[in-house]
């Protein structure tokens, strides 16, 4: 590896652990926080591919959930299905009331009348800003990208002399790789 594909990798693993670390206080301050899973699984690698330099972010699946919400229609709820409460997503709910101590019968009501809720308004439901101290229930990934896009391009050009080009397509809620301008 060449001195300056050096600097790019160290100026990316300054500006990833910085991405990681105000993705992690962002879910948090949005209220997305129970066991820690979601906030542990943000994770970075950092690979040289022959004459490219790739850097990645990956969460669990689930926090694309977290960044876009969930339409009521896209909810998998059915009432009076006859399921008796072992889908996924109930099981998922019942779990979720379970860790707040809401346990037994009332954990699996409790479950249910959530699914209600999710059927009738989506996710979040109106109710879950509450929990959130930003305001937002959605959206953490792009906030803090557009919060640090200045930042991170400062990181990397101190460290490489290099300027930073990211496109944003937020009609389409796509976000397409980084090009580093030398």
């Amino acid at each position: 590896m060449t001195d300056f594909e050096q600097s790019i990798v160290s100026g990316l693993q300054d500006a990833m652990k910085r991405l990681q670390a105000d993705l992690r206080k962002e879910l948090k301050a949005q209220g997305h926080y129970l066991t820690g899973k979601l906030n542990d699984s943000i994770e970075y690698d950092i690979r040289v591919e022959g004459d490219f330099v790739r850097a990645e972010m990956e969460i669990e699946d689930y926090g694309l959930s977290m960044e876009f919400g969930i339409k009521p229609q896209n909810i998998p709820y059915s009432p009076g299905s006859g399921t008796g409460g072992t889908s996924q997503y109930i099981q998922g709910l019942i779990s979720f009331w379970n860790k707040r101590g809401v346990t037994g019968k009332e954990g699996i009501r409790a479950a249910f009348a959530t699914a209600a809720k999710h059927k009738r308004e989506g996710m979040p439901t109106r109710s879950s800003y509450a929990f959130s101290t930003t305001g937002a229930r959605t959206g953490f990934a792009t906030t803090v990208l557009e919060r640090d896009l200045e930042l991170i391009g400062r990181i990397l050009e101190e460290k490489t002399g290099a300027t930073l080009e990211i496109l944003l397509v937020p009609q389409l809620g796509i976000i397409e790789p980084i090009r580093i301008s030398i």
